[in-house]
């Protein structure tokens, strides 16, 4: 019986949790014709392109829960352009993507944020880039983790323009 209530407890809580996040897509438009998103090394370059356009979806989930509820945000990725490049030879004979302060990532997309009635609130293209974030926070903070420059620009991009504009509707 205890187990009964406690699985229906979880159940509710997790379908509270649903109604309470925001509906994003997130779509990659001909990936292909994208800047930069070259893997290096020995990696697969469809297995690193997975993993980043993963990455970067859950970013934009993770963000828009800290939208009002019932609301819908479709982006449209148009372009990626990772921090740094690739390097040819440099890793032991093998391409590596060297990042430094002068590098930074870009990110182009096309955003619709629509209300719970489907009225379209805000749209518009971004450009989002950030010559201020610095290699040397990507060492200490993010090297252990995929992306960390490009998901640090679309959270920033939340925190800084997107929920403060919704706040003001």
């Amino acid at each position: 019986m205890k187990k009964l209530i406690l699985a229906s407890a979880l159940g509710l809580c997790s379908l509270a949790a649903q109604a309470s996040e925001s509906n994003v897509s997130v779509e990659f438009v001909q990936p292909e014709r994208y800047q930069d998103i070259n893997a290096s090394g020995n990696q697969n370059q469809a297995r690193y392109q997975e993993r980043l356009f993963k990455t970067l979806e859950k970013q934009f989930q993770e963000s828009a829960n800290d939208l009002p509820n019932g609301m819908t945000l479709d982006v449209k990725v148009l372009d990626i352009d990772l921090a740094g490049a690739v390097a040819m030879g440099l890793g032991m004979g093998q391409d590596i993507r060297q990042v430094s302060d002068k590098d930074f990532p870009r990110i182009l997309f096309y955003v619709v944020l629509k209300d719970q009635n489907g009225k379209i609130l805000l749209q518009g293209k971004q450009n989002l880039r950030d010559a201020n974030l610095r290699h040397n926070e990507f060492r200490l903070r993010g090297s252990q983790s995929d992306f960390y420059m490009e998901t640090a620009i679309v959270k920033k991009w939340f925190d800084g323009a997107l929920i403060p504009a919704v706040a003001k509707l």
